[in-house]
């Protein structure tokens, strides 16, 4: 395998452009190696335990893990464990084949049958994972002519599904009915309409304003879809997120939901009509021609729903986790963005994120550093998460150390002059 230029042909076409550049020259590697080499690696940090309140990580030391999206503290719970090792001895470690094919088990059809229920939906489809779940149904939408109308802070696997699809996407200012109403009112009256929105936004926690949203999609005869990744489980007197919470469940067209958060799993899943249902098992690329999600996967993911389904008191914990962790923060001088559930951001801009970061990592309590395209230009974040089984010193004892951190993240940049690292200025 070439690890450059490949060496001069006599026949060779001159000039042509390299189409390895793009990944070779990107400003974000160059970035992530800059920070490496300094020490300040906020990304692909290594973890030698499960994503636990106190966590080991790959350097040996314990920290207070606030960077994990574990909300119902389920990850390591036996019983999901003794659920995911049951599925792994009578099915194996894969599938082997598309749902399609030879890829379906008994766990799966339980698990859709039991999201499906948790819903109020006719039918759900699983997918391989939340991005997928997002591609699978958003790709499926549309004819030519049609709008999928995406808030532009909706996550990137819903604005990929959006492209893929045959309609024409038009993003709208993020959280803004205003700028939603306007894009509606000038639409074709013949074309098809499809607002996508997070019901709960993963770097932030801000929710959508789901019933003027809804309100919006009554009158302009818009289907509604909603990613409840990070508001399953955290939000709504059952955990079945903004869309609850807001009491719109019954006119959202489709849900769709990542496994990897508060189902201690990996996976996704489309709550829908069963005749929605049908047409992303016959013709979505990431169903037909994925392999099917993997047995232990599958038994975790199910044992963790009936789990949260069973103890609302977990999700409970989680909401008032997460307000104690806003007003420690506040009380810390490190006042989070205004949010809800289970998800914080601290904003720090471009210049004191990674210094942060650091001063946090190694005084230890590990955090999530946030910069575009994660988030808009500028606006880079530490973004926190709580889980159901953090306790009130710990999450205490991380607010101050995060509050120190951003001051001496302060002294470091005001040593450099004001300056931001060279790479982080020059894709800023």
């Amino acid at each position: 395998m070439t690890t450059g230029s490949r060496a001069a042909h006599p026949d060779q076409v001159q000039g042509r452009r390299d189409p390895f550049a793009p990944l070779v020259e990107n400003s974000l590697a160059a970035m992530f190696r800059r920070h490496a080499a300094d020490g300040l690696a906020t990304h692909a940090v290594p973890t030698g335990g499960a994503p636990q309140p106190v966590t080991r990580y790959g350097d040996g030391r314990h920290r207070i893990n606030l960077g994990s999206n574990n909300y119902l503290g389920l990850a390591g719970d036996p019983r999901v464990v003794e659920a995911a090792t049951a599925a792994l001895r009578q099915y194996g470690t894969s599938t082997s084949g598309s749902r399609v094919l030879n890829g379906t088990t008994r766990l799966h059809l339980q698990l859709e049958d039991e999201l499906a229920d948790h819903y109020g939906a006719e039918a759900a489809v699983l997918t391989s994972s939340g991005i997928n779940a997002n591609l699978a149904l958003l790709s499926t939408l549309g004819h030519p002519g049609d709008v999928l109308l995406v808030d532009a802070h909706a996550h990137a696997s819903v604005h990929a599904g959006a492209a893929a699809s045959r309609g024409t996407v038009s993003r709208f200012r993020h959280n803004s009915v205003e700028s939603l109403a306007q894009r509606l009112e000038r639409l074709d009256p013949r074309a098809g309409a499809v607002v996508v929105v997070d019901g709960v936004y993963s770097m932030t926690g801000a929710t959508a304003p789901l019933a003027e949203i809804a309100a919006l999609c009554d009158r302009f005869s818009a289907r509604l879809v909603v990613d409840e990744a990070h508001g399953l489980g955290v939000l709504g007197a059952g955990g079945r997120g903004a869309v609850e919470e807001t009491g719109v469940l019954d006119r959202v067209d489709a849900v769709t939901v990542a496994f990897s958060k508060s189902l201690a799993s990996v996976g996704g899943a489309v709550m829908t009509t069963r005749a929605a249902a049908d047409g992303i098992r016959a013709s979505a690329l990431p169903y037909v021609f994925s392999a099917a999600n993997e047995p232990a996967g599958v038994g975790a993911a199910l044992a963790a729903l009936r789990i949260l389904r069973s103890e609302p008191e977990r999700m409970q914990r989680t909401r008032e986790n997460g307000a104690l962790l806003r007003r420690s923060l506040a009380e810390a001088g490190a006042t989070p963005a205004p949010g809800r559930g289970a998800v914080l951001a601290v904003p720090t801009g471009d210049d004191l994120t990674t210094d942060a970061w650091k001063a946090a990592f190694d005084a230890g309590v590990y955090v999530n550093a946030v910069a575009y395209p994660a988030v808009p230009r500028g606006q880079a974040v530490l973004r926190l998460s709580v889980m159901a089984t953090h306790t009130e010193q710990q999450l205490t004892t991380a607010a101050a150390v995060i509050g120190e951190a951003i001051e001496k993240a302060r002294a470091v940049v005001a040593a450099r002059g004001g300056a931001p690292h060279a790479v982080d200025a020059a894709i800023a």
